[in-house]
């Protein structure tokens, strides 16, 4: 009977407190959902992926040769114990050029170089988007984006002058997506054109008139039940690649073997007209999903966005945690004496409690299940709608996660529930007669300020209370401030991530790497005459001769893949490259002598520093030791720099085969496109690397991370608001006798919300003041947190975000003053002032 008498208590208390309880359900509804939303966010995305990836067959391993892929590796692959299936892949880039509709040729009737691959039987299945799979040797499918940016359509025509294909002109029949080419904004690069993939496309694979594959495609046994890019998976992955690398040199033996019995006589190697030793080798690549960018992108997001939803709740959930203390230590202050005639009637301190257990409970839970639902549907769809502009994956899947929701639900009712006790407890230590009473206000008390009469003494009246005030009232001022300062740190930690992501692509192409394009060179060739070229071209200030090649790289046990640039001459490779050492002011230092200079996160990474020793490995297994010699600044991968000599100790003969390009001026689209493709024609260069391809598709992908920071922007915006009118409208709750007794005094509307407001004001400056310098560290914090080991974010906060977080805050205090208004008038001067007891 009594604990029905409290229930029933508790819920009209919902309904008279109904802002306390609607405050604190805005307080479970945020912090649940934001946890739940972002942390489920990564897990949708990456089951995502996986099953696609899963419904359409995508390889798990690939190889490709030198001198191409047989049937016979096939089934060779096929006899392995770790291999699922094994498809063989033909593929060509070609120059693709659509067939004039009229007479007179479209102004956007260019050529495109695209990659044309066979439609697969079994592995990297396609899905069809709009018309239908090719059925004739002259009919071919293409990307979605072709269509747009060429303004074509399904039915017209394009053409190939390839002698190796069946047919010159063919007809699209349909669009497709492919699991291969799911990332919109990398599709490799090409020997043709300006040495980029534009697109993809499909044609029947009888188009092809080769024999030998262009790869062969691979799925591992087991792999399929495993998550893609978690460590079961790749463990699987790691063993079959081992064991396909078994037969790796048997295969490539006996391909080299075939392709020259096929094209040069017996007679001529037997009579030494040809050198055996001086043909190029047939060598397989083992690649794996790994190794695609666009698939590493991905998951790197994934990575990003589920390190980001693993902080920001924190701060959520520590403002949740004062703000429902300081509601219900309020709410249970209004009712001490009713609290103390329960005691009297016998109730326990457990029944009372109860009471207050169960408001806080009911908009927890309530709160906490909208918030989930909110959470669990509008944010993983919102971010994977920033991330389509990337990524081309026909169909989002949302799952349940109940592991997020049931842990933010728990965190959130042990924040709020738990400060509901705390705040009850504090009371039920008291006897019923001290109950019974009403608390005896605070005494006032001089303040400091007292003490300095010049200042004192030129403080109106009402400005003397309202000092005196905020010294009285001391716990609420300080959860005041602590909240206001809590949400302005959040709102600034949010816009300076945005400014660190921002700004690390101009920072990597301004502060360091000083090129416009990187020349990659074929395999033994010479490359004196692309340099009497470039030397002889007007639109070329510096060119610098350099070696760039992928090496492991360890320290205490830890190992990672970085790329080692060894520059022929020091002199030119200052003109293209600059080495800022972050120890010293970013001055610009020289590579010379033994020593080793080490971009900035791999330093980080391997927890190296000045005249420590980094690690090598040759091509017999053997272990170099080379000491740092500086640390240099750098945000985009990471890379060693070596002297010349170093890497000849270390690796052997130094050879170039990157060539750095610095123009004079900065070109036009159309001529910088034409600047490549003159490159291209030179025998010599096998691909080029627009440095304004890669920052655009840097900047791609770092522009929908913004997005995802502008979700977190707008939740801590959210989140500052109904903290500060929270508190506001707790400040005015405990407060109306004082209020009552200015209106009898006879203050008008205006100075009565002064008394108010110009407390409202001082805790906003000051809890901006202490936000914005704790949101520089939340910032950096956070951005240490995010950053993936190929990623070092600038770490600093552009002036303007201080100005924005700033007027975030204010803008917030104003419409919070503004609803103050409104319900100082509504406050009752007799009831307010009616004798308690």
């Amino acid at each position: 009977m009594k604990n029905k008498t409290i229930i029933i208590s508790s819920f009209r208390k919902m309904t008279q407190s109904s802002k306390r309880f609607i405050s604190l359900l805005c307080m479970a509804l945020l912090g649940v959902g934001f946890y739940a939303g972002i942390s489920s966010t990564s897990q949708d995305m990456l089951s995502t992926l996986d099953s696609y990836l899963d419904q359409t067959q995508a390889y798990d391993l690939q190889i490709q040769s030198t001198l191409g892929l047989t049937k016979a590796d096939v089934t060779s692959l096929e006899k392995l114990s770790d291999v699922a299936s094994v498809q063989g892949i033909y593929a060509k880039d070609e120059l693709i050029e659509p067939v004039a509709r009229t007479t007179t040729r479209q102004e956007n009737d260019e050529t495109a170089i695209a990659k044309v691959i066979g439609v697969p039987k079994q592995l990297n299945k396609i899905t069809l988007v709009k018309g239908q799979l090719p059925q004739k040797d002259n009919e071919i499918v293409v990307e979605e984006a072709y269509l747009k940016k060429n303004k074509v359509k399904i039915g017209d025509s394009l053409k190939m002058n390839d002698p190796d294909l069946t047919n010159e002109t063919y007809q699209i029949v349909g669009t497709v997506k492919s699991p291969l080419y799911f990332s919109k904004v990398h599709r490799g690069t090409t020997s043709l054109g300006d040495g980029r993939i534009d697109y993809f496309m499909y044609v029947k694979p009888s188009v092809f008139k080769q024999d030998m594959y262009s790869a062969i495609a691979l799925t591992v046994k087991g792999a399929k039940q495993e998550m893609t890019s978690q460590t079961a998976y790749l463990d699987r992955i790691s063993a079959a690649k081992k064991e396909v690398e078994t037969i790796k040199n048997a295969q490539e033996t006996q391909r080299f073997e075939t392709v020259y019995a096929d094209y040069l006589s017996p007679v001529a190697l037997a009579s030494g007209q040809v050198n055996r030793d001086s043909l190029p080798p047939a060598k397989w690549y083992i690649t794996d999903r790994q190794d695609d960018t666009g698939y590493k992108d991905f998951v790197d997001a994934t990575k990003s966005i589920a390190k980001v939803g693993r902080v920001f709740p924190v701060v959520f959930y520590v403002i949740a945690v004062l703000i429902s203390l300081v509601s219900m230590a309020r709410m249970v202050e209004e009712d001490r004496s009713e609290i103390g005639t329960l005691k009297a009637l016998g109730f326990s301190n457990p029944a009372i409690a109860l009471k207050y257990v169960l408001f806080s409970l009911s908009a927890t839970l309530v709160g906490g299940i909208i918030g989930m639902i909110i959470g669990l549907n509008l944010i993983p769809n919102l971010i994977w709608n920033i991330y389509t502009t990337l990524f081309a994956i026909p169909k989002f899947i949302v799952l349940f996660q109940p592991i997020y929701c049931l842990t933010g639900l728990a965190i959130a009712l042990i924040c709020i529930c738990g400060g509901a006790l705390i705040a009850v407890y504090r009371e039920l230590i008291y006897t019923p007669s001290i109950l019974m009473r009403p608390k005896a206000p605070k005494a006032g008390k001089r303040i400091l300020l007292e003490h300095v009469p010049a200042i004192w003494n030129r403080f109106s009246f009402s400005n003397k209370i309202v000092m005196r005030n905020l010294f009285r009232y001391k716990t609420r001022a300080i959860v005041t401030i602590i909240g206001i300062a809590g949400c302005t740190a959040l709102i600034l930690a949010g816009f300076g991530l945005k400014d660190s992501i921002t700004d690390i692509v101009n920072y990597q192409y301004g502060n360091v790497f000083k090129y416009d394009k990187l020349v990659s060179l074929k395999a033994n060739t010479d490359d004196k005459t692309l340099l009497n070229v470039l030397s002889e071209n007007d639109q070329v200030a510096h060119t610098a001769n350099l070696s760039m090649a992928t090496k492991k790289v360890s320290r205490h046990g830890k190992a990672y893949d970085v790329t080692v640039v060894v520059p022929d001459d020091t002199k030119t490779f200052k003109q293209v490259i600059s080495l800022n050492d972050i120890n010293r002011d970013k001055q610009a230092v020289s590579l010379n002598g033994n020593q080793a200079i080490v971009s900035q996160k791999l330093a980080k990474l391997l927890k190296v520093k000045e005249k420590d020793t980094i690690n090598f490995k040759d091509s017999r297994d053997e272990i170099h030791e080379v000491k740092v010699g500086k640390i240099v600044e750098n945000y985009i991968q990471n890379y060693v720099y070596l002297p010349k000599a170093t890497s000849q100790a270390i690796f052997g003969e130094y050879e170039t085969n990157v060539i750095a390009i610095k123009l004079k001026n900065k070109l036009s689209a159309q001529a910088d496109q034409k600047f490549d493709a003159s490159l291209m024609t030179n025998q010599s260069v096998a691909s080029v690397i627009n440095s304004k391809t890669t920052v655009t598709m840097i900047n791609d992908t770092m522009t929908s991370l913004n997005l995802v920071v502008l979700i977190l922007i707008v939740s801590s915006a959210i989140l500052a608001f109904v903290v500060m009118y929270n508190l506001a409208t707790i400040n005015i709750s405990e407060r109306k006798r004082e209020i009552a007794t200015l209106k009898v005094l006879g203050f008008y509307d205006q100075e009565t919300d002064a008394y108010i407001t110009k407390e409202n004001t001082i805790f906003t400056i000051v809890g901006i003041i202490l936000g914005l310098v704790s949101g520089v560290y939340l910032c950096h914090f956070i951005i240490s947190t995010c950053e993936t080991d190929t990623l070092m974010f600038v770490r600093h906060v552009n002036t303007i975000s201080f100005v924005f977080a700033t007027a975030l805050t204010v803008s917030f205090t104003l419409i919070v003053n503004v609803m103050t208004h409104f319900s100082l008038k509504k406050i009752d001067m007799i009831d307010a002032l009616k004798n308690i007891e």
